[in-house]
């Protein structure tokens, strides 16, 4: 490993709308160190997630595969020590790799590879898979009230910013967690710049920001409350026009009538997350600079899937909206373009192979992404002209599978009909064509694409059996059971 190959930081936030920061052009949400990111590297503007939900998102772009290639169906399910991730294959190459933050690894198994690992939270992992009662999240009649809740409480949280050198302790706010990771990170910097060997590493930071609850600091909620926001389109609750799919996930959030005042409070504290959250990534920006590693060290800025923020009358990810499985993308580092933009769709498995190749390593052939930099770098390379994402996880019964390409989106919905959107000329998504005769052709075209890359009736099956919705006898409980049925019977 020569002393030029350079350093790779990775900022993950979590539940970041694709739309919405300044260098898109969104009216009001101000993202300054984003934008200067994207103005010193390329930004992507079809970067999609390849599962809506964290566990899964993230257990996609670490090993480089689908999560069906994973069995990451949802949150709380273990992954594989076996699977090989990036964090690994950098270590065992002799780059040091470091978590700060949010990773969601499930259960014992945390540091997923990395050299060593700073978390605050562990998520627990299911006790048994398949469970020995089926998964109530997937059953008819299921609903969350505590979705509702986050929408009513929206708003700023005072007395949140406490004394910077104060461990936090306990339980503690996203804004907390996210000024731990950042003062980690910074320490870990400065450390870097004392280091006189100069050797490579890579960074990964895990924030939390802007997933809910939609509390925020007062003075970024102060920001954009009450008028300083947009209102999101076509906040219809309830609303039937929806994909028969989605209505009955709109149900499952249980929102009830959401006011206008909701509204803005939850878009305001969204929008002040994102600030927050931005402000804290500008000073990791200052330190790399004050230490001397920014002009070799590679950036990256994602998010490991968007937020609905009311859109369609929804709320969350878990759909595939843009909104919800689209992301941010933003790729920085030496010898590469600054200020281009890149319209051709990919997803974040491919982060996989471009962390690879920032580190000089050859990416394994079964991995499916492919890596960015040459779409950045302007060069001919063989690669999919489609992004791909699929869902096994809560508030939907059945599992879906999107694919975006050329003018279009497509959705396939097991046991029910498909959705397809011309987001070029409907980039809202209010006009679904997938039960319009005429583009009855590009429907078989897209589900003979679906089917070259996974089997959605064979994955649908092997997810249900895993969160236990099959019965022995073949029963698809999706189908058959509702949570009072659940209910019933475990009372006898």
């Amino acid at each position: 490993m020569n002393e030029q190959t350079p350093n790779i930081l990775v900022i993950c936030s979590d539940q970041h709308h694709p739309l919405m920061t300044g260098y898109r052009e969104h009216a009001f949400v101000q993202t300054p160190n984003l934008d200067r990111l994207a103005q010193n590297g390329t930004h992507f503007t079809r970067a999609y997630c390849n599962s809506p939900i964290c566990v899964p998102s993230r257990m996609s772009f670490i090993t480089g595969k689908y999560p069906h290639q994973v069995d990451s169906w949802c949150i709380g399910i273990p992954m594989d020590r076996e699977e090989m991730t990036w964090a690994r294959r950098l270590d065992r190459a002799g780059i040091p790799s470091t978590m700060l933050g949010k990773m969601d690894f499930c259960g014992e198994y945390q540091d997923g590879g990395f050299s060593e690992h700073k978390i605050m939270h562990r998520r627990k992992a299911w006790e048994k898979i398949p469970p020995e009662t089926p998964w109530a999240a997937r059953l008819k009649g299921y609903t969350r009230t505590d979705k509702r809740a986050h929408v009513l409480r929206a708003g700023p949280e005072s007395g949140v910013l406490r004394n910077r050198k104060e461990e936090p302790r306990g339980v503690v706010s996203h804004f907390e967690h996210d000024r731990q990771v950042t003062d980690w990170a910074l320490d870990y910097l400065k450390e870097k710049g004392r280091d006189s060997q100069d050797k490579p590493w890579a960074l990964y930071m895990g924030y939390l920001f802007p997933h809910w609850p939609f509390c925020v600091p007062d003075e970024y909620y102060e920001m954009y409350y009450p008028d300083r926001l947009e209102l999101p389109e076509n906040a219809r609750f309830p609303n039937p026009e929806l994909h028969p799919a989605l209505y009955h996930f709109q149900q499952a959030l249980d929102l009830g009538t959401v006011t206008e005042d909701m509204l803005q409070r939850t878009v305001a504290a969204y929008y002040g997350m994102i600030t927050c959250m931005d402000a804290m990534i500008g000073e990791i920006f200052a330190e790399l600079e004050n230490q001397g590693l920014a002009q070799n060290t590679y950036v990256i800025y994602t998010s490991d899937h968007g937020e609905s923020l009311g859109e369609h009358g929804l709320f969350y990810k878990q759909c595939s909206y843009e909104g919800s499985a689209g992301v941010p993308l933003i790729v920085s580092g030496p010898g590469l373009p600054q200020g281009k933009q890149v319209d051709l769709p990919v997803s974040l498995v491919d982060l996989y192979p471009t962390v690879m190749e920032m580190a000089g390593l050859e990416t394994e052939a079964d991995r499916p992404g492919r890596s960015w930099l040459p779409l950045v770098r302007g060069e001919d390379q063989d690669r999919p002209d489609y992004a791909f994402s699929e869902f096994h996880a809560n508030f939907l019964r059945h599992d879906w599978y999107m694919l975006v390409r050329g003018d279009f989106k497509y959705t396939y919905y097991a046991n029910e009909r498909p959705s397809l959107f011309h987001v070029k000329e409907d980039p809202k998504e209010d006009r679904d064509l997938a039960e319009d005769l005429a583009y009855g052709d590009v429907l078989k075209d897209f589900e003979a694409l679906l089917r070259s890359i996974v089997d959605p009736d064979e994955t649908t099956l092997r997810a249900k059996h895993d969160l236990g919705l099959m019965g022995t006898d073949g029963t698809d409980y999706t189908e058959t059971l509702s949570v009072e049925d659940l209910a019933d019977d475990i009372r006898h």
